[in-house]
């Protein structure tokens, strides 16, 4: 899919555009199509190698540059640096899409604290952390959009991986809280959750399949969503792109399910054993 068949170029021209877990997946999608539509992006993770090969796949799929800065966001004072560095190289930051999220499979029973810790401090306070760095120059500048990636139908739990739902839930939360508060300084504030989308991320993961087979570790799903078929990075991407541009300056508040319509045609989780 091509961003370019939907929006205009210059869609987003004078944004500055931060993009946690930019380095791959859904994160790098929604990157690469945040600069395709004229946006300066600022992509982050822990890999410094994986965020300069996304940023040189970024530059030949797009044509125009991207920036990367490693981060770690459960570091106040390596956010500090992330959000130092996107000021000088772009200025201040208009756009920030929290991706970045640590995920594994444990049935609850075995869940230790330790893993439930890892887990929201990275999904659930990272998102945090990063938001109130960036957020005083969005209050400032009375303007911004803010978009986290979430998980559908939350309130119905998440087998498997109840420290990844109780974090994304907490996001949930702080996505309503923050657009009521900060919508009088026009900011936006949404989330956004992907139906299962074949990634290596989520191949290994959540699925525990070997990443060299993503399209079959995913097959049992293909035929569950109402439209058929699984979704793309680059599906998820255009409705990213949509919440965070212009064309959604009416909008805030929201965790938009983009899943084909699985969640209509999915029963309730069964559970899970292991």
């Amino acid at each position: 899919m091509n961003i370019r068949r939907f929006y205009p170029a210059d869609l987003l021209a004078g944004e500055v555009a931060v993009v946690t877990g930019g380095g791959s997946g859904l994160g790098y999608a929604i990157a690469r199509d945040l600069v395709a539509c004229g946006a300066d992006v600022v992509i982050t993770s822990r890999s410094a190698p994986r965020l300069e090969e996304a940023e040189l796949r970024i530059v030949e799929e797009t044509g125009r540059l991207c920036a990367s800065f490693p981060c770690d966001i459960r570091k106040d004072d390596e956010i500090a640096r992330l959000r130092d560095y996107t000021n000088s190289r772009f200025g201040k930051g208009s756009i920030l899409v929290n991706n970045a999220a640590a995920n594994f499979h444990m049935p609850a029973e075995r869940m230790t604290r330790r893993a439930m810790e890892t887990v929201v401090d990275i999904d659930l306070m990272g998102t945090f952390a990063v938001t109130r760095a960036f957020v005083p120059d969005m209050i400032e500048a009375r303007r911004g959009a803010i978009l986290s990636i979430t998980v559908p139908s939350v309130n119905r739990g998440f087998p498997g991986f109840s420290h990844a739902g109780a974090a994304k839930a907490g996001i949930i939360s702080l996505t309503g809280s923050w657009a009521r508060e900060w919508g009088r300084y026009g900011i936006r504030v949404n989330a956004l959750a992907p139906g299962p989308v074949p990634t290596e991320g989520v191949t290994v993961n959540m699925l525990g399949k070997d990443a060299t087979d993503v399209p079959g570790a995913f097959a049992e799903h293909s035929e569950v969503a109402a439209l058929g078929g699984l979704g793309t990075p680059e599906e998820i991407a255009s409705a990213a792109v949509f919440l965070c541009s212009p064309a959604a300056s009416w909008i805030t508040g929201v965790n938009l399910t983009v899943d084909g319509g699985m969640e209509l045609s999915t029963p309730l989780h069964r559970p899970v054993t292991g």
